[in-house]
């Protein structure tokens, strides 16, 4: 299947705000409207909003279709160029049933979130279509300014990309924000800690694949449906993962991880990647990462497979927007991750 790929972005393109999860621009208006503000005055670009993307939760919980329609009406406008999920929230995989995939993939555009905006993600990459997780408008992008180097980040992937893109770790790193009902948090991030290094739990040669991944929640929501990737998929990816605020425990990241080996996804991928975790202590870290290599490694054989942990994506601050279904070299004696195509044309 070839890879579709959407045009890159410039200055004074045309950006619509879908919310296909929760109603955030609904909950917090001026969360939402910052983020807006941050788009037009750091980045040049326009901003759309479709008919329902500040519609009330118990509105749009009730109405997936319309939710879903948003999201239609956004790729078929010609004059739309970038969907940027305002939010995420726990249940858009109610949305993937009301899409007109093939409109969709017949106009691509830019389309980035994170979170449950997995769902729209994943399903649109594994139909063919790159597609971007990183930051949403209200979750990253209305806080980016405390992280000027993000900016250029988002020109780099979005705007100007390259023939090749090596990601640099970040030195700090904030996870969450301050109440967004209260005066005076509007923008602000918590408070700045040392990042972690990306580590090398094993592995040792250079492997390439293509990337794909998200929300380890939501992905197990989505296996089994129709939406989830087949068998023959997995082969030669590099896949990516990270856990919500929510915090997958360690007895449920051993069950996950056997599930994809008994999928024989461990036999098939190239590498695994996982992001920064949020709200785990010292010690929790170090038990997932004992989890994951015991399972790998020893329970489905495969201590070959290259994992490198503590990555700059997911539900931390900055974030490193990744392309799936584009093509990545993973290299653990670094550790770096490099993108061997421009993920736009």
């Amino acid at each position: 299947m070839p890879l579709i790929k959407p045009r890159r972005l410039k200055e004074g393109s045309v950006v619509a705000a879908v919310s296909p999860s929760l109603a955030g621009p609904y909950v917090f208006p001026r969360v939402y409207e910052h983020a807006l503000s941050v788009l037009r005055e750091e980045l040049g670009l326009e901003v759309v909003e479709m008919e329902h993307t500040r519609k009330p939760n118990y509105y749009i919980r009730l109405n997936p279709h319309l939710r879903a329609q948003d999201i239609n009406d956004a790729f078929n406008d010609p004059g739309i160029d970038a969907v940027l999920a305002t939010i995420g929230g726990d249940d858009s995989m109610r949305v993937l049933p009301y899409l007109r995939t093939n409109e969709i993939l017949k106009r691509p555009k830019v389309l980035m979130g994170f979170s449950d905006t997995t769902t729209l993600l994943s399903y649109l990459s594994y139909k063919g279509m790159v597609t971007f997780y990183g930051p949403s408008l209200m979750a990253g992008i209305c806080q980016i300014r405390h992280y000027p180097k993000q900016l250029q980040h988002i020109r780099d992937m979005l705007f100007d990309p390259r023939p090749e893109y090596t990601y640099q770790p970040s030195k700090y790193y904030s996870e969450g924000y301050p109440d967004w009902s209260i005066d005076g948090s509007i923008g602000r991030i918590s408070k700045k800690k040392r990042a972690p290094k990306w580590k090398v739990l094993q592995g040792e040669d250079k492997v390439t694949g293509t990337l794909f991944g998200g929300c380890i929640e939501v992905m197990e929501i989505m296996k089994g449906s129709p939406y989830w990737p087949p068998h023959y998929f997995w082969a030669d990816k590099v896949m990516f993962m990270e856990a919500s605020e929510q915090m997958v425990s360690p007895v449920a990241m051993k069950q996950i991880m056997r599930n994809y080996g008994t999928m024989e996804v461990f036999e098939n991928v190239s590498a695994l990647l996982f992001g920064r975790w949020r709200g785990y202590t010292y010690q929790q870290r170090m038990e997932v990462e004992r989890i994951i290599k015991k399972v790998v490694a020893e329970e489905f054989g495969r201590p070959d497979l290259p994992i490198i942990m503590n990555m700059d994506f997911g539900h931390t601050d900055p974030q490193m927007i990744l392309p799936l279904g584009v093509r990545a070299e993973v290299d653990p004696s670094v550790p770096s991750l490099t993108l061997k195509e421009p993920p736009l044309l």
